[in-house]
């Protein structure tokens, strides 16, 4: 896998989980047993704890997302339509086609995960402008899939579409990401610096730190692309300096290898040794040799 490939970022059912149920929509009871198992990290436990659970929609959608993290996905997708047929309400059910999108997608099944988003969407469309933050979260989706299938004016069209419809800083923040990807492999360097760099200062502002650190490293990129060499360093350095000062090694390691990556593009020999020489000490500190 490219560097190209990695910054396309798998959105996870998880990520998905903590931002959709932010909006108090649901029905859906996030503190049964089940939901507790999948909170730490015990997802077999999970399974046999969703057979107790009483409501038939919170059963079948907390059992879906156990598979889903077992990697059971053929079983995830029939744990979320039996919860879309008992959903009570429009959101719950909305909640389980997106799902059910997300993990066709993580099966490789771009053409039914489309079909999915695309009827999420066209239903969230019936509720009248009550459920625009859905009508976001599916052309979202879809943007990220046809990233993947490297249909990017269509994927930039999504996340054009997803942006007008964002309702806070996180959503706009992660539309801002997609657009300087599309761009990024359209080779619309200015463009995907733009959007890059938007996208860093916005996850920066809302505290998504994790984020903000992946999203200054793709900047770098885009500004190498933009054969802008000294903002490419520039950024990489304020970064490191921005792990260190809050304390995130991980990031620390991962900002060190994509300097060593820079480098070795720029020709900078030493400034590649001396930067692998750092990840290498930090990554022995956290006990991993490389990242996935």
């Amino acid at each position: 896998m490219d560097n190209g490939e990695k910054m396309i970022k798998q959105t996870t059912l998880a990520l998905s989980f903590i931002i959709l149920f932010s909006n108090n929509l649901f029905a859906y009871n996030v503190n049964n047993e089940c939901e507790n198992k999948l909170n730490k990290g015990k997802y077999e436990e999970a399974l046999k704890a969703a057979k107790s659970v009483k409501n038939q929609y919170d059963s079948n959608f907390c059992m879906g997302k156990a598979n889903f993290q077992l990697r059971n996905n053929d079983q995830a997708i029939k744990d979320f339509e039996l919860a879309e047929k008992e959903a009570v309400i429009q959101a719950d059910q909305m909640q389980a086609i997106l799902f059910k999108g997300i993990t066709q997608r993580d099966s490789g099944d771009y053409e039914e995960s489309n079909k999915t988003f695309i009827y999420g969407f066209q239903t969230a469309e019936l509720g009248n402008s009550k459920y625009l933050q859905y009508e976001h979260r599916f052309l979202y989706q879809l943007g990220i899939n046809k990233l993947r299938t490297k249909e990017f004016l269509d994927s930039q069209d999504y996340y054009t579409r997803a942006l007008v419809l964002a309702s806070n800083d996180n959503e706009r923040a992660v539309c801002y990401e997609g657009l300087a990807q599309t761009y990024f492999y359209r080779n619309k360097a200015s463009k995907a610096v733009e959007y890059g760099l938007r996208a860093a200062l916005m996850f920066q502002k809302t505290g998504m730190l994790g984020e903000y650190a992946d999203s200054s490293i793709e900047l770098s990129r885009y500004y190498y692309l933009d054969k802008n060499e000294p903002k490419a360093v520039d950024t990489l350095k304020r970064l490191e300096k921005f792990c260190i000062d809050n304390g995130g090694e991980y990031y620390l390691a991962k900002t060190l290898i994509a300097q060593v990556e820079l480098y070795t593009k720029m020709g900078d020999k030493e400034a590649a040794k001396e930067s692998k020489k750092n990840a290498e000490i930090v990554m022995a500190r956290l006990g991993i040799k490389d990242f996935d």
